[in-house]
């Protein structure tokens, strides 16, 4: 009886080592996992030059974060969660970068109104020199009303002060000259520097435009407009391809993610041509992305042609809207 109970001791005891040890080995893993989300999280909160512009998307990302935090779950619920808090942190930090470009448009067409005011004020300079010559016009008119006395003085006297008033008009021609130049290239150059200013926030809004990220059942959906493509084409437009460096970086981001590309159109014209341009415009965004790295065995590309609209085809707003081409990072 006695050896039974030590035996059944010894057992037990074995049981709750192998126990322990599985815990030690199991919950560094987790940890590692926890503390690398939290710190992502700690990072992006203490940039508040990002995390400052969208409080609520770092909320949700918070939620996340404290969900898979949360006590007592599973190994597969731990991971679904830490998977889903690490989604949230992203795209809280692209919607803050969406905010952040915002404001530089802002910035920039700001700068614009005041070059333009800057080159106004230039011109009525301008204005202003050219009233300032004429009255030395007048000035000079004036001064003929002097001949009288001239002709009473020698013939001698008359050429120097001749020459003289001939080298001072020269002088005078040669400085107006030079000062019309000059503003002239001052306002040239200010317009100049309004056009840039204007071609910058053009391309920033077109940027912001083209792009769009949310995040739906089945995984993180890039949606890119209309502005790839020229009206009823299927051939990227140059600029296009530059524009894709953010859909390359974001699908860099997760090499284990299947990508599906789906193209979609308005409801003008027949169904079957805009199946079939729906189709071609996908394929045409695979083709860029596999130019780029991207490996060409992870993408699917599809044609969606009218049948999945976001907006009313009622009115030409909505009608764009629909032509567009959702990149999916699908979920596992």
């Amino acid at each position: 009886m006695i050896t039974l109970h030590r035996t059944f001791r010894t057992t037990l005891a074995t049981l709750l080592i192998a126990a322990l040890a599985a815990c030690a080995t199991q919950q560094p893993r987790e940890n590692a996992a926890l503390r690398n989300l939290q710190s992502d999280l700690e990072e992006f909160r203490a940039n508040a030059e990002l995390s400052d512009r969208v409080p609520l998307a770092l909320s949700d990302a918070e939620r996340a974060v404290r969900g898979a935090s949360s006590e007592g779950l599973s190994e597969a619920e731990l991971s679904h969660r830490i998977s889903l808090a690490a989604k949230r942190i992203e795209i809280a930090r692209a919607e803050a970068f969406h905010a952040q470009a915002r404001e530089q448009i802002d910035t920039i067409e700001a700068e614009r109104t005041r070059l333009l005011l800057r080159a106004s004020r230039l011109e009525v300079e301008q204005a202003r020199r050219e009233a300032e010559r004429a009255i030395l016009q007048s000035e000079a008119a004036r001064e003929e009303t002097q001949r009288t006395r001239l002709e009473a003085m020698t013939a001698e006297e008359l050429r120097e002060e001749a020459a003289q008033r001939e080298r001072e008009a020269r002088e005078e021609a040669q400085a107006a000259r030079r000062l019309a130049e000059a503003q002239a290239s001052e306002i040239e150059l200010a317009r100049r520097e309004a056009e840039l200013a204007t071609e910058a926030a053009d391309s920033m809004r077109r940027r912001l435009e083209y792009l769009e990220l949310r995040e739906t059942d089945r995984g993180v959906v890039v949606t890119l407009g209309d502005v790839l493509f020229a009206s009823g084409e299927t051939t990227l437009q140059p600029e296009a391809r530059d524009q894709l460096d953010d859909v390359v970086r974001l699908v860099e981001g997760e090499p284990d993610k299947q990508i599906r590309i789906e193209g979609h159109t308005d409801s003008t014209g027949s169904s079957s041509a805009n199946m079939r341009i729906s189709r071609l415009r996908a394929e045409a965004v695979r083709d860029a992305l596999v130019e780029q790295g991207i490996d060409t065995d992870r993408i699917q590309a599809v044609g969606m042609g009218e049948d999945f609209p976001i907006a009313s085809n009622e009115s030409g707003e909505g009608r764009r809207k629909n032509r567009r081409v959702d990149v999916i990072l699908l979920n596992d």
